[in-house]
């Protein structure tokens, strides 16, 4: 153990020295001459960085990288539809297998896009537009690691380990079969090696992920023993208008919003589809874990607040034979919430918070009992298909509520808690990853799915650029968030942002603009080589990371106790930024997020930052100038294994 800590340090010190030597690749190694997949990418500048030294082709990294294409099963989505199912594993070529076997591959960097492959063999990219990735898992094997398909019990169950530590982006589909990776114990030479058989790579997993830069500074990679395979957990929600927009021709083409439910926040005239938030649709029910009664005067101590909730609660609380009638509205004359008229039994839900209307004989309330404080509900939504013979939803998305993992965490670590936001609490929801599951239409229960003659049907396409390990060379890294070490602000993950205006809790006008701020605390964990600020469009303005003295409380941690180490402004299409302009990922509203790097001086690159015990702070800033639904917030280190 000595030996191989001093080694590591050795290397370290290479590296941080500002001397970056290129590893033996061996005689018989022929370096690509290709360019990136995907052209030029952003990359943000640490405050002691030097902008534009990093490699900008992968084809110029130190020894040269020889590259190969995985592309993943199909993905066939309608409009409207969520796909969040793991896809089949993918083996990676014969001849890379059969090169790389009993050795190491170090993975310098990789490329994603979404693609439509056609008749002749080609891809064709499908715009972000057409089908969102509102994130993805993925995790790549090698030796005699295997990928096993489980139906797993829920989050109790001890094979959910793995996937708990980040794979599903703060929540797992236990309906849906799972692949675990399975690793027998390693012989002591096999165990000598440096590379591991088992690494996720999601990171800058969301709609930003075909023009965020996924990779290192030389002298760094994640290195695997003897790869064989890859597997992908998309999740894409179709935006797609099929009368409106043409993806077979120039792309990107303008964007054209199809159908919306009511519950889209998207403004008139969009840029992007109110379907990515994953509004909460008519075709979903609250069921909250809550008791409920009837009450026939007065008013309820705490009033139901989404008709999700209301029609859930009053058919279990006063059943009908014949069934109720669900309607929602403002009216002044009836109680706020949920109530049941005794005349013909309809369920309404009263919008109108304000009205001063009580209970009646005519008209009960239906009131929870004993409803617990703001941020401690629990529950999960249910999700009722329609007739239509396309719909192919069914059942209840993961539960919600702390004993699940959807929770926010208590000040310092985000301020949403105080700020009462609504991704809080179930009985507060309105939309996000959450109101999401795979197959689930995201259109009103009174809405078709229309154009479902024209299915999408497209893949994952990962280039994947390599260089055989060499151990004098090559610092192994590993992703923070497959150990369980992610900077978050959300819930675990997301939150709203509101339509910003005086006095709502985290708004502020700056420069003509309303901006919602976030922030939270975190202790550092390990030695950072890369960082991505994930956050989504159409909403993101920046994610700042500071570093504070150790042993400063954690509470006293903040933008002027700390120094900043890094901030992400994400690029945005449409705006004439040079990593996008005339390019196919140039869709106006959507965006690339430049990660920051640490590595040799050489690059333009500070030296790794050992951030083991420093509190953290972090300030997230989003446009407030209209109301978002799941916005995110994390940051997905890259730390020296």
């Amino acid at each position: 153990p000595f030996m191989i800590v001093t080694l590591a340090m050795a290397q370290l010190a290479v590296v941080m020295s500002g001397f970056t030597p290129a590893p033996n690749v061996g005689p018989d190694f022929v370096p690509s001459t290709q360019d990136n997949m995907n052209g030029l990418y952003p990359i943000s500048t640490t405050p002691g960085g030097t902008r534009d030294k990093m490699p900008k082709q992968f084809k110029d990294y130190p020894g040269g990288v020889e590259c190969f294409d995985v592309l993943s099963p199909p993905i066939t989505t309608l409009y409207s539809q969520v796909w969040w199912k793991p896809l089949e594993p993918t083996p990676f070529p014969e001849d890379m297998v059969k090169r790389y076997n009993g050795s190491s591959m170090a993975i310098i960097g990789w490329e994603i896009d979404q693609v439509r492959r056609l008749p002749n063999g080609s891809d064709v990219s499908v715009p972000i537009s057409a089908s969102y990735n509102h994130h993805y898992g993925s995790r790549i094997i090698g030796g005699s690691a295997r990928f096993r398909k489980v139906l797993l019990n829920g989050p109790e169950d001890p094979r959910a380990k793995q996937l708990l530590k980040g794979d599903g982006h703060g929540r797992v589909a236990w309906e849906q079969p799972q692949y675990i990776v399975e690793e027998p114990e390693r012989s002591d030479a096999a165990a000598s090696t440096r590379g591991v058989r088992s690494a996720a790579i999601q990171s800058g997993n969301g709609g930003e992920y075909r023009k965020t830069f996924h990779g290192f500074a030389p002298g760094y990679a994640l290195v695997i023993d003897s790869p064989t395979a890859m597997q992908v957990t998309p999740m894409q929600i179709d935006t797609w208008n099929r009368d409106k927009m043409d993806i077979s021709g120039p792309l990107p083409p303008k964007f054209v919003p199809g159908p919306l439910p009511r519950a889209s926040l998207a403004s008139i005239n969009p840029e992007h589809s109110g379907l990515l938030e994953c509004p909460m649709s008519t075709r979903l029910s609250k069921v909250v874990d809550s008791k409920y009664m009837a009450q026939n005067s007065s008013v309820c101590g705490e009033a139901i607040l989404t008709f999700q909730e209301c029609f859930y609660a009053a058919a279990i609380t006063l059943p009908s034979s014949t069934g109720h009638v669900n309607t929602t509205g403002s009216d002044a004359t009836k109680p706020p919430g949920c109530s049941v008229s005794q005349v013909d039994g309809r369920v309404f839900f009263n919008e109108l918070a304000t009205s001063s209307a009580s209970c009646a004989p005519s008209a009960f309330c239906v009131c929870p009992v004993d409803p617990k404080p703001f941020g401690q509900a629990s529950g999960a939504f249910l999700y009722t298909p329609t007739g239509q013979k396309e719909d192919a939803g069914f059942g209840y998305a993961a539960r919600f509520g702390g004993a699940y993992g959807k929770t926010c965490a208590p000040y310092p670590a985000t301020t949403l808690l105080e700020q009462r936001n609504p991704t809080c609490d179930i009985r507060y929801y309105r939309g996000g990853q959450w109101a999401c599951s795979h197959g689930w239409s995201l259109l009103d229960a009174d809405q078709l799915i229309p154009w479902t003659d024209q299915p999408l049907v497209f893949h994952h396409k990962y280039r994947f650029w390599v260089q055989p390990y060499d151990k004098s060379y090559h610092t192994p890294v590993t992703l923070g968030e497959s150990r369980g070490e992610v900077i978050l602000l959300g819930s675990p993950w997301e939150y709203d942002v509101p339509k910003c205006a005086a006095g709502v809790p985290g708004c502020s006008f700056v420069n003509g603009l309303w901006v919602h701020t976030v922030k939270g605390n975190h202790i550092g964990r390990g030695t950072w080589v890369a960082l991505n600020n994930h956050c989504h469009a159409p909403t993101c303005l920046y994610v700042a990371v500071y570093a504070c003295p150790k042993g400063t409380p954690l509470d006293k941690c903040d933008t002027k106790t700390g120094k900043l180490i890094c901030r992400t402004d994400p690029v945005y299409g449409g705006t004439g930024a040079k990593a996008l302009k005339g390019t196919r990922f140039d869709e106006p509203g959507y965006i690339a997020v430049p990660d920051c790097y640490w590595g040799s001086a050489e690059y333009g690159l500070e030296a790794p930052i050992d951030l083991t015990g420093v509190p953290l702070h972090v300030v997230k800033t989003a446009n407030a100038t209209d109301g978002h639904y799941g916005e995110m917030s994390g940051g997905q280190e890259w730390v020296v294994t």
